[in-house]
This record gives C-alpha cells, structure tokens and sequence, in this order.
C-alpha cells in the first residue's frame, strides 16, 4: 500500500484511534470468519518481536484502527470529502488523510478481513517483520480492534449484549473476555486500544 513508505517514521507514535465510532452490526461488516490463532511461547522462548518491532507494529495496528473506521464510513455511503472533514486538524491528520485516500481507492468486502490484510502490509512494509511472521500480531491487532470498539460502543450507549452477538462470530472466549473487561472500565477508546495491544504483546515480545 502506498501510503506506508511515505509516513513511516510517524507510524511510532500515532494515536489516531482517538476518534468515537460505535460497532455497526451490518451483516457485510460483520466480524471476519478466519482469525489467527492466539500467540503461544514457552517459558524458554524466544521473544517472537523485538521491542522496536513490537513498538513499530503498535503503530500499525493504530492506524489499522483508523483504515478500519474509515471503511465502515465507505460500506456507510459516506462521501470521501465528509470523511476528511471530519479528521481534518486531528493529531496525525496526514497519515489520517492519506489513508482515506487509500481505504476509498481499495476494494473493501468485510471490513475485518480488510484490516487484517491492511494491518500485514503495514507489518511487512514498515515493521520489517516478514509476512510468515506476522499472525501473532495480527491477533493482537484483532484483540485491539475488539476492545477499540467495545470502548466505542459503551461511549455510545450500545448494551453489552449487543456488542457481545456482534462478536459471537469470532471462535474463543476472548472476545467476550475483552468486551466484559472494556464495560467495567473507564477509558478512552485509544486507551482501550492500548491496553489490549500490551496485554496480548507482553508474552511474545521484548520490553
């Protein structure tokens, strides 16, 4: 994807997950059918991301989260130049802009499927970190994306039992793990988003 190269460097310190954007429950963006299986190491292994790569890769998924509210608003109708008014000035509004650019150029089926393809370019074109390797993260990503928008949907209102269907399509009991831990605390969605991200990184990369 274009858009990596270019901005890069400002990938490590994104925080544009910020923005307040409620789950739609819509049958085309419904969760994605195939997810990456749970990162597992043993107690002797070796770290699977180095800090700088975990760091990089934290960027990605923030962006990530950006592609993917975008792409909801494309499945939405929204025009792209309402898209841009509305993250116009915000923090990393460039990158922002550029990705909007991107997301409306693409081709967008299931908006997850979309943002675990957009999050292993990202990983693969600026993290460095070979696409064979990127599952783990992609799952940590995935995690991220839960809580992102469970903290959305609490902001909005939305009951937990709704958000709770919404995610039944994943396979586990992590989903419904991380939107019951979202719902019984106050943040941010850029914190929710965070917190999820470390806690699924912290076992399988250096510190």
């Amino acid at each position: 994807m274009r858009i990596f190269r270019p901005f890069a460097a400002a990938l490590t310190c994104l925080c544009a997950a910020c923005a307040v954007h409620p789950i739609a429950p819509a049958a085309s963006a419904g969760p994605a059918t195939a997810v990456a299986p749970a990162p597992a190491m043993g107690a002797d292994a070796a770290p699977l991301y180095s800090a700088r790569e975990r760091a990089s890769l934290f960027g990605c998924s923030a962006l990530t989260d950006s592609a993917m509210i975008i792409a909801d608003m494309k499945h939405r109708g929204v025009p792209l130049q309402d898209v841009k008014a509305f993250y116009a000035g915000r923090p990393n509004s460039d990158l922002t802009l550029a990705t909007a650019d991107e997301v409306y150029d693409d081709k967008v089926g299931n908006i997850w499927d979309y943002a675990t393809v957009f999050f292993g370019n990202c990983a693969t074109g600026v993290s460095g970190v070979p696409r064979e390797q990127t599952g783990p993260a992609s799952f940590c990503m995935l995690n991220s994306m839960i809580a992102a928008s469970a903290q959305a949907s609490k902001e909005a209102n939305v009951p937990i039992d709704k958000v709770e269907r919404y995610f039944a399509g994943f396979p586990g009991d992590q989903p419904r793990s991380i939107i019951t831990r979202v719902y019984a605390q106050s943040q941010t969605r850029a914190e929710a988003h965070a917190e999820a991200w470390n806690a699924c990184m912290a076992p399988i990369s250096g510190g």
